[in-house]
């Protein structure tokens, strides 16, 4: 099943709040242990699809605490290793829990991730950048930028997986080329996850304090 076509983009910034949690409680029970990797299993409980490790916002830790809302970089390591996903061309998605859409794409490919940049679907209108390593998957850095509001509170960084047709590349091998965003891989926040991803998708915090950014 394809994601929805035509999505409307003046749903991609709305800001609806987040885990009421108190900042007090905020590293007990949204920061992760060491090593600890986020898994997006395959449908069915067959395999997995990715998984994501060492997340680093504005690259600090994968808790952050910030005076005032706006832009912030992630980083993360992706391993996308799914046998079962065929010839189907997939992304991995990235938002905030609570919006009705994804704010970035950050991987684009088949089966396995590495292998450098590539292209698929080339000379068509759903031409993009991807990865289709045919050796064993490896581990890659991506990275993108995430906004949140100026609005006090606890925003849990959420990642899942999309099948459009297209999705940016956001290796440092992809980063140098340069690539749109694709709204109809945004558009998957919510298929299937009528909530959106839920906790077992949380790959990070970011924590907005009262007070004048800076």
């Amino acid at each position: 099943m394809r994601g929805p076509q035509g999505t409307d983009k003046s749903h991609l910034f709305t800001w609806p709040m987040t885990d009421k949690m108190s900042h007090s409680d905020v590293r007990r029970t949204t920061d992760p242990a060491p090593g600890t990797e986020m898994v997006e299993p395959y449908g069915g409980g067959k395999g997995i699809r990715f998984r994501i490790r060492d997340v680093r916002i504005d690259g600090r830790a994968g808790v952050v605490r910030v005076r005032g809302g706006g832009s912030h970089e992630v980083t993360f390591d992706l391993l996308h290793d799914c046998s079962e996903c065929g010839n189907a061309v997939n992304q991995v998605i990235v938002g905030l829990a609570g919006q009705e859409r994804a704010q970035a794409s950050v991987w684009n490919g088949k089966q396995r991730s590495g292998g450098g940049v590539r292209v698929v679907n080339a000379g068509t209108h759903v031409e993009a950048l991807a990865e289709d390593n045919p050796g064993p998957a490896e581990w890659v850095n991506v990275s993108c930028e995430l906004v949140v509001p100026d609005e006090p509170g606890v925003y849990s960084v959420r990642a899942r997986y999309a099948q459009a047709y297209q999705g940016r590349l956001m290796t440092v091998e992809g980063r140098a080329i340069p690539q749109p965003e694709y709204e109809d891989a945004l558009g998957w926040w919510k298929v299937d996850r009528p909530e959106g991803p839920g906790p077992e998708s949380a790959i990070g915090t970011i924590v907005v304090e009262a007070g004048a950014a800076g």
